[in-house]
């Protein structure tokens, strides 16, 4: 196994230097809440009666973590959607929020279309690509954000920018305090997590060590429901491993009860949960009784809490320590946490059999 005190090893193995973005977090939502306050609401984009966020993978979890940190304030129904089409409800009353990192992802412009065709107000968010192309030939107001680094990381660009524009439609309260919590958090974590660091005194290179070699269970609830799925979509294309998420109080109704089989050997499995010291009492419960009932069966449980008073920076908080992980496992493993053969395979596929970025182009151009 590598040694993850070994900074040569981590620099030969995480070829596009992901640690050295993800310490950047900080600067990144700070950069992203300076570009994002200057956006400017065109007068036909007002008062909603729905949102609907279109977008694939790393630019679709920022629907998920805004929804899910605002469900108890915002009072109209914000919807994430990961297809080719819009939902049939959607008309010009719709919000619809184009979201690729990219702009190029195929899903993500096939719904600009649809949203053409349906006449819905729209707001695009990208670093380029046929996307901000697109937006600008149809004009679409659309919100440039950094380019140049995996769409994965730019979760701080996309979700302060998703987050801004509520607050520019009057939608949420004024979130600055709630920012500048987050970023100085994220700061004292870079270093506290950063590669220098030893194991001993480095949690994220601990976790990671933990969940070498084992099938991971994330377990979330409340405003950390996202952070399961967060969680093993960055085990999967970081470190190229399965991993398995699932929501309290959901997996209370039937995943809990996989552990009931008593011939059936989960040892081998590590429990991730998502925990805050101010769980509302029905999840508490069920939290501590899922705890117990792993336990019987594995001995790698782990409790992660938040840090920070803010929900946006208890979410982020612990989201950057798990993207953290997920690199130092990638270094474990000795696999580069940057490349994706099988997307990438899967997107020549799709060209050549499909093309769809070129017709929906041709069409709206």
């Amino acid at each position: 196994m590598i040694d993850l005190d070994e900074q040569n090893r981590i620099i030969e193995i995480d070829k596009s230097n992901q640690l050295e973005i993800l310490e950047k977090w900080s600067s990144l939502f700070k950069e992203a809440r300076e570009n994002s306050l200057k956006f400017v609401i065109p007068e036909n984009v007002s008062e909603p009666s729905n949102i609907v966020i279109c977008g694939m993978g790393g630019s679709a979890i920022a629907g998920d973590y805004l929804i899910s940190l605002l469900k108890s304030e915002i009072k109209i129904p914000v919807l994430v959607n990961r297809d080719y089409y819009l939902p049939s409800f959607c008309n010009k009353s719709t919000l619809v929020i184009c979201v690729s990192y990219s702009g190029n992802t195929e899903e993500t412009l096939s719904c600009f279309k649809d949203a053409h065709t349906k006449n819905t107000m729209m707001i695009t968010i990208s670093s380029g690509g046929l996307l901000e192309k697109l937006s600008k030939k149809t004009n679409v107001p659309h919100i440039k954000i950094r380019e140049g680094i995996p769409p994965r990381t730019g979760l701080p660009l996309i979700y302060t920018s998703l987050l801004t524009i509520l607050e520019k439609l009057k939608l949420i309260e004024d979130m600055s305090k709630d920012f500048e919590e987050t970023e100085k958090i994220l700061t004292e974590l870079s270093t506290k997590y950063s590669p220098d660091k030893k194991t001993e005194v480095n949690f994220a290179k601990e976790i990671a060590y933990g969940l070498y070699n084992k099938l991971p269970l994330f377990v979330g609830h409340t405003i950390y429901s996202p952070l399961p799925y967060r969680a093993k979509s960055e085990l999967n294309e970081n470190s190229k491993v399965v991993a398995i998420s699932e929501v309290v109080p959901e997996q209370n109704h039937n995943g809990i009860v996989a552990w009931d089989n008593p011939n059936v050997v989960l040892n081998n499995v590590a429990v991730i949960l998502f925990r805050d010291k101010n769980e509302p009492k029905p999840i508490g419960i069920r939290m501590e009784q899922l705890k117990e009932i792993v336990k019987q069966k594995t001995e790698k449980v782990l409790e992660l809490y938040p840090q920070g008073e803010s929900k946006l920076a208890k979410q982020i908080s612990l989201t950057y320590l798990i993207d953290l992980t997920s690199i130092y496992l990638a270094v474990l493993y000795g696999v580069d946490p940057s490349i994706t053969p099988s997307i990438d395979n899967l997107k020549r596929v799709l060209k050549k059999k499909l093309n769809l970025q070129d017709t929906i182009e041709k069409e709206l151009v």
